[in-house]
């Protein structure tokens, strides 16, 4: 049971879905699906991500390191003629763990460069003895998602420009956020669409072991009722205050204690501006940083 809490928490920063049995998943949307008209127009929006990031969390619960974790921008590819950011992400257990809770998660999102929506989603869960495989694909032209649930296909209803729950993250990410405002955007998993609702709560300087940051505290507002959003507790983000929205840190409070994953080496590189990045970083500790 507190392996199940911890690893919730593990992926509150890698995002998650809930655990079901495998099945055969070698099913995929219709070729009518994708289609779009060649007078779609697709929003046009500027961000600041980085065209390859690589981000590893240590995750602790009790000051007992439980996992480890990794968020990466892997670069730009092609989805169904669109240019899209790769976003993959991994969770696993740490070895004493692994010999009575295994964890091995793999989720992946394509985020669309132009718009900065989600064109995809992508979800391999192992943990302990169970499996899950799930992928999302959406048409924004037609507001509708194509879900393979463990090899089951489903259509439904979503809205334009809507973000999974990868891509949630780094949409804000690109945004300017000020402390006291709360931002919302739809937001969906598995069937459902939700307005997810965030507020900017304050501004802290965090110290990790990839460095110290000056922060703004996110706080996401928890549904028990959406998906890996999942959650009786208060969760809140720590990301760096600049350009890059960096996620530093991450805390939840469960009923067995509380979860802290913490960044310990990152490492960058595209179109971030250097000049303040690095104005910024002087006086961080030790970490592995590039920018090319």
């Amino acid at each position: 049971m507190i392996m199940k809490k911890i690893k919730f928490v593990i992926m509150a920063v890698l995002i998650t879905l809930p655990i079901y049995a495998q099945k055969n998943t070698n099913v995929s949307a219709t070729k009518e699906f994708f289609e779009y008209s060649p007078d779609f127009q697709w929003r046009q929006l500027s961000g600041n991500l980085p065209e390859k990031e690589n981000l590893v969390f240590d995750v602790y619960w009790k000051f007992v390191k439980v996992g480890k974790g990794t968020l990466e921008i892997k670069g730009l590819e092609d989805v169904n003629g669109r240019t899209a950011y790769h976003i993959y992400s991994e969770a696993k257990s740490a070895p004493f763990f692994d010999t009575f809770f295994k964890v091995r998660d793999t989720n992946q999102s394509w985020i669309d460069t132009e718009s900065l929506c989600s064109l995809r989603y992508l979800t391999n869960i192992s943990e302990g003895g169970w499996k899950k495989f799930e992928q999302l694909d959406f048409n924004h032209q037609n507001a509708r998602f194509a879900r393979n649930d463990d090899g089951t296909m489903k259509y439904g209803d979503t809205v334009q420009w809507v973000q999974d729950v990868i891509s949630s993250l780094y949409f804000m990410r690109t945004m300017d956020l000020e402390v006291g405002k709360e931002y919302v955007f739809e937001a969906h998993s598995g069937d459902d669409t939700w307005p997810l609702k965030t507020k900017v709560i304050g501004r802290e300087t965090v110290k990790v072991e990839a460095g110290t940051f000056d922060c703004l505290i996110l706080q996401p507002m928890l549904r028990e009722d959406a998906g890996i959003f999942k959650a009786k507790g208060k969760l809140k983000v720590w990301v760096t205050n600049d350009d890059r929205k960096m996620p530093v840190q991450m805390k939840s409070k469960i009923p067995v204690g509380s979860i802290c994953a913490e960044l310990s080496k990152y490492k960058t590189e595209g179109k971030i501006k250097q000049e303040e990045v690095i104005a910024k970083e002087v006086s961080a500790g030790p970490k592995e940083f590039n920018i090319e």
